[in-house]
């Protein structure tokens, strides 16, 4: 606060008023001037009260000097308010300074939020500065990250793009609604699949890495063979991409298998009884 108002504040020793005689001689002013006679009165708002607490204020700082010309009001016009400096442009605002550790997934965690600095950070000690408005994360005197509070429970994570490593950028670069039109294009059994993924986390994004798998094995797999195996998967209620991958391998397997079982019969395939007694070669 002191920094904000550009001010400084010098505390009295503990247990030592008369370091600051004159401010313990202005608090018993107000509690005769002003809290004693509001003491009987009974209030039925806030406002009430603070309207009476201004009235006898007036009343105080206007109430003339003993031994010297004037009052506080006039005092305050011709000494102090000389030497005020304006106010800063905006508002103090009360912080919460938290220490903690990056995690491994280079977030900083506050009340149930997560917030990013940059991933050569993880697991370093730091601190949290937290007001209404803005989170900012601090190690020694550096300013390290700061983000736009969050208070959105569906999406608990802010996440700032040039805080992550290369690898992680390539996934960021997708989104839930890319996935969904790519799955659709394939196939209604892929797009549930898909949906299913997503919906799957709290946090959409941890999934992408199964969405990118699942689109990468169908690159060397045809549609019906990936439209079978997201079916079953549906049905088994199983989202991963291990157990993906184990059920088209599966489906793959079957395929090939049915397609070798399968006799092709036209009038230019013989059968057993053209090679028996000598068949088409008897005389």
């Amino acid at each position: 606060m002191a920094l904000h108002y550009r001010t400084t504040i010098v505390s009295a020793r503990v247990g030592k008023p008369k370091d600051k005689a004159s401010d313990e001689n202005m608090v018993g002013n107000v509690s005769r001037r002003i809290i004693a006679p509001l003491r009987n009165r009974q209030f039925f708002s806030i406002h009430e009260i603070n309207q009476a607490i201004s009235e006898e204020l007036e009343k105080f700082i206007n109430r003339p000097f003993q031994k010297m010309e004037g009052n506080r009001k006039t005092a305050f016009k011709k000494i102090d308010k000389p030497c005020l400096q304006p106010l800063p442009a905006t508002k103090y605002e009360y912080c919460d300074w938290v220490e903690t550790r990056v995690a491994f997934n280079y977030h900083v965690e506050y009340k149930g939020f997560f917030y990013s600095v940059h991933y050569s950070y993880a697991n370093h000690k730091c601190w949290i500065r937290a007001s209404s408005k803005t989170i900012e994360v601090y190690i020694g005197n550096e300013r390290i990250a700061v983000h736009t509070r969050n208070y959105d429970k569906s999406n608990r994570y802010k996440t700032l793009e040039e805080h992550m490593p290369e690898e992680h950028k390539a996934v960021y670069a997708w989104s839930s609604e890319r996935f969904l039109s790519w799955a659709e294009k394939n196939g209604p059994y892929t797009r549930e699949l898909i949906k299913k993924i997503l919906e799957s986390s709290d946090y959409p994004v941890q999934c992408y890495r199964t969405c990118m798998g699942i689109m990468r094995l169908a690159k060397s797999c045809s549609v019906e063979i990936i439209e079978t195996a997201s079916k079953e998967a549906i049905d088994k209620n199983v989202f991963s991409f291990k157990y993906f991958n184990i059920i088209l391998k599966q489906v793959v397997k079957n395929s090939t298998k049915k397609q070798n079982d399968t006799i092709i019969r036209h009038e230019n395939v013989r059968g057993s009884s053209a090679y028996s007694g000598g068949g088409i070669y008897a005389n």
